[in-house]
């Protein structure tokens, strides 16, 4: 609990772009592919290679720099940063450290219903570096990883909660996900975070020595890695010590930050205009006209569901939490009117199925026509709830058949002839005499029996309000 000092946070993700070739190389990038596979000599900086600026990274930066409100600068230059490390072959990184491509942004956010807003200080272009595997007293280097496409998005020191900084990067990821810009998928290391925190007294104006802490994968290690840094530097602090500025890692075993090593700052990195990539002037038009396709951003998805369609905000979440069930929502949109059936099926039942076997969207066989099916049949009477609790895991798992050929195949039409209904019902009425005198008496008792009966003589496969209606007609007479 912190009582005496006010917390400190600044965020820098990197963000892999999702781009098929590297930034700088035309070596193809994907994950999980074997090891030192995917590199070709500008990756492994091998003498005389010369690097080439990959077109699709800069507009995905560029989109990102526009849904984040940042000035864009149209002047591409790109810089050394150096030093000798065992995932870094070339012995430097290409990136942007003295001219953004991005500067002076901000991302709202909420927390506990209060709004604030984020300022970003710059977000910049850059490669990534190699990547470490460790084994036993080994380290092992898959240079797969190296030169594939980054932008790195730096906050302000604004952030004064682990709440806020989950938050933030939340938003972040949904903004960068919906625009194409990355996968963000922090298991794989396309969104990676480092958190800046310092602790001040309160009033006091100054910062502190600051600990930055490394590659965090997760929203919840964010969150625990935070938390016990605040009571690591708070408890330093109390003592009248003084809190060391270096960089730590998060240990996921003991569920504490590790130091790593001492903070250095941009001097030892000896900062030099990359050579090798001329500035490059950005056409105006050709900006306007990526800005101009950029898709829609979350938050203007979110309120034309909730506002437009009606819906629930905790259910528009729930859809928004994944883009590929975000898409799939939309395309069954575009074939039925109901949005409110299909956001309740996506989140109940086709959730359900898909918890079962820990799978997502697009790995079952379901498609936005089927769904879209099941509920135009169900809004036009043609089958009941009952029926798509059959049909569903059908559909789920076989897209050969069509929810017609379905309901065909396992005689699932619900009955709304009204001469088959009032066929049905007369054998019914004609043996329960007794009750049907009850009806002035009882009339709910009377319909709910008469109902049951008919259900069960059908197997549940007549239309209720029809029958209902019918049923209404004959009492009352």
């Amino acid at each position: 609990m912190i009582n005496n000092f006010e917390v400190i946070i600044g965020i820098e993700n990197h963000v892999e772009l999702k781009t098929k070739t590297k930034m700088f190389s035309s070596a193809e990038v994907g994950f999980g592919a074997i090891p030192n596979t995917m590199t070709n000599e500008v990756d492994l900086g091998y003498p005389g290679a010369m690097p080439t600026v990959n077109k699709r990274g800069i507009e995905l930066a560029i989109l990102a720099v526009h849904a984040l409100k940042m000035k864009l600068n149209p002047l591409l230059k790109f810089d050394r940063k150096n030093y000798f490390y065992p995932d870094l072959v070339k012995g430097f990184q290409i990136t942007q450290q003295y001219d953004p491509i991005g500067t002076e942004g901000s991302l709202e956010i909420e927390v506990d219903g209060v709004k604030k807003n984020i300022e970003i200080e710059r977000l910049h272009i850059e490669e990534d570096t190699a990547k470490q595997i460790h084994k036993d007293d080994l380290t092992f280097i898959d240079y797969n990883r190296s030169g594939i496409g980054l932008v790195e998005v730096v906050t302000k020191p604004v952030l004064r909660s682990a709440d806020e900084a989950i938050a933030y990067v939340n938003n972040l990821r949904e903004i960068l996900l919906f625009l194409g810009v990355s996968d963000v998928k922090m298991n794989e290391g396309s969104l990676r975070c480092d958190v800046n925190i310092s602790l001040r007294p309160y009033g006091a104006y100054a910062f502190s020595n600051k600990v930055e802490i490394k590659n965090l994968n997760s929203l919840a290690n964010i969150k625990k890695a935070i938390e016990f840094e605040i009571e690591r530097q708070q408890a330093i602090l109390l003592k009248s010590e003084t809190v060391v500025q270096e960089t730590r890692r998060f240990d996921e075993a003991s569920q504490q930050t590790v130091a790593m090593r001492s903070k250095v700052g941009a001097i030892d990195y000896k900062y030099f205009t990359e050579p090798n990539i001329a500035p490059i002037q950005l056409d105006q038009n050709w900006i306007d006209q990526i800005i101009a396709n950029s898709p829609e951003l979350p938050n203007v998805k979110r309120q034309r569901m909730v506002e437009q369609l009606g819906l629930d905000l905790h259910d528009v979440n729930i859809i928004l939490s994944s883009l590929e069930l975000t898409n799939f929502f939309e395309a069954t949109l575009a074939l039925t009117s109901d949005a409110n059936k299909v956001i309740k099926f996506l989140i109940g039942d086709v959730f359900s199925e898909l918890n079962k076997d820990n799978l997502t969207i697009d790995q079952i066989k379901l498609t936005p026509q089927n769904l879209a099916d099941l509920v135009n049949h169900l809004n036009n009477g043609i089958i009941s709830s009952k029926h798509v609790k059959t049909i569903l895991p059908i559909i789920m798992n076989d897209d050969t058949k069509t929810v017609d050929q379905i309901i065909e195949e396992n005689n699932l039409k619900l009955i709304s002839d009204s001469v088959e209904i009032e066929r049905l019902l007369k054998p019914l009425l004609e043996s329960n005499q007794e009750l049907l005198k009850q009806f002035d008496e009882r009339p709910e008792r009377v319909i709910k029996t008469i109902m049951g009966l008919l259900m069960k003589e059908t197997q549940g496969n007549v239309n209720p309000d029809i029958a209902n209606e019918i049923l209404l007609k004959h009492l009352g007479n």
